[in-house]
């Protein structure tokens, strides 16, 4: 892609010169290409920067990727699926689950938008490849996204494997639960 600037592996930008930036499916592909994943993610960002005050980007991600819990300080997040599926899994402070929300596109009948208020920790458990549309706040400044030590980093291969093994079957109990 001609008008975006590869700054790392899996994440691009706008070229300056650009007035507009249009993405289409195609685009789409090209975040699929295993050359522009990192751990299987991938991003094209439509700020200038990370000191930009807002912060939109089209992101992927792929099946069964891990998205460590985290939480976000003094910022909001906006979160539109384009395609595929996931579980938004939302913790209490001590790594209990609080809710567990299924995300769809919108032909699927569910959720396929969210807006976080609160900083609040979060993961999704992606069960088909998805793509989404993500606005928060900027500056990005690495201090104010917080991990949890009860959530496995993301190199830790072994622990990742053992406990998404364990998100999965917690997430399934807490639906059946909410059903009744």
């Amino acid at each position: 892609m001609k008008k975006l600037n590869q700054v790392s592996p899996s994440i691009f930008y706008p070229n300056k010169k650009n007035t507009f930036l249009f993405l289409s499916g195609s685009n789409s592909n090209f975040l699929k290409r295993k050359e522009n994943l990192l751990n299987s993610k991938s991003r094209i960002c439509s700020h200038s920067n990370i000191k930009d005050k807002t912060h939109e980007m089209i992101i992927y991600h792929k099946k069964g990727v891990y998205v460590r819990p985290h939480k976000h300080i003094n910022k909001k997040e906006s979160f539109h699926l384009i395609n595929g599926m996931a579980d938004l899994v939302v913790f209490k402070n001590n790594g209990d689950i609080s809710n567990v929300v299924t995300l769809g596109n919108y032909k699927s009948k569910k959720f396929f938008y969210y807006k976080m208020l609160k900083p609040s920790f979060h993961t999704l458990i992606i069960h088909k490849d998805i793509l989404f549309h993500e606005v928060t706040s900027g500056p990005f400044i690495r201090g104010e996204t917080i991990f949890p030590s009860w959530a496995p980093k993301e190199n830790d291969r072994k622990e990742v494997k053992n406990y998404l093994r364990k998100l999965h079957q917690l997430t399934k109990i807490f639906k059946n639960k909410k059903l009744k």
